[in-house]
């Protein structure tokens, strides 16, 4: 009896409670949850790969200034049908527009005005800047003589009967593009423009430049 009291019977083996994150249900939600994650990184990604090219192309991409002849008035004209010959001061302001995100700062340059093909004056622009995206403006005068024309090579006697002669302002502008003081490129800009000088009104029509 004492033997059947003593004896010690083994516990029956406990029951093993399934870890909650080996539950299927939860295992789906974490993958659910990881894959939106994976999704919203690669979209941030993506969206700043497009805001890092637009601002290159935007802001980092320099381009040459527009320059153009934006007034033109006559001071003094002289002119002779017979020996063909003329002589006029003019006045004209010069415009640099600056299409950056950064100032562009210009040297001095020089200004022709041809006749014909052929040189007739020519004058000495200052440096100047403009800011960004703003224009800059630089007035200046110049003496056109037609005595600096070659013999024979030319309409002048026709044209000085007709009352107009018609002209050419070229030159080119060269300078900097500085953004956020750090890079800095150079640029130049070229001025092509026609004009037609009306002898008896002295005065500039038709100013077109390309």
């Amino acid at each position: 009896m004492a033997d059947q009291e003593s004896q010690v019977w083994p516990l029956a083996p406990g029951k093993l409670h399934q870890r909650s994150d080996e539950n299927p249900t939860f295992k789906a939600i974490r993958r659910e949850r990881s894959n939106k994650c994976f999704v919203y990184v690669f979209t941030g990604i993506v969206l700043f790969s497009i805001a890092i090219l637009v601002f290159a192309l935007l802001v980092l991409r320099v381009k040459s200034p527009e320059i153009k002849l934006r007034s033109v008035t006559v001071k003094n004209l002289k002119y002779s049908s017979w020996p063909p010959s003329f002589n006029t001061s003019l006045s004209a302001q010069m415009t640099v527009k600056n299409p950056n995100f950064g100032d562009y700062e210009f040297v001095p340059t020089t200004v022709s005005f041809l006749y014909g093909g052929s040189k007739v004056g020519s004058t000495k622009v200052v440096k100047g800047q403009a800011k960004v995206k703003k224009t800059g403006r630089v007035s200046f005068g110049v003496d056109l003589r037609s005595n600096k024309l070659p013999e024979g090579a030319n309409n002048l006697t026709s044209d000085i009967n007709s009352g107009m002669l018609k002209l050419t302002g070229t030159g080119k502008v060269s300078g900097k593009v500085t953004l956020w003081k750090i890079i800095n490129k150079r640029k130049t800009g070229k001025m092509d423009c026609t004009m037609t000088l009306v002898l008896k009104s002295k005065t500039i029509k038709d100013l077109v430049c390309r």
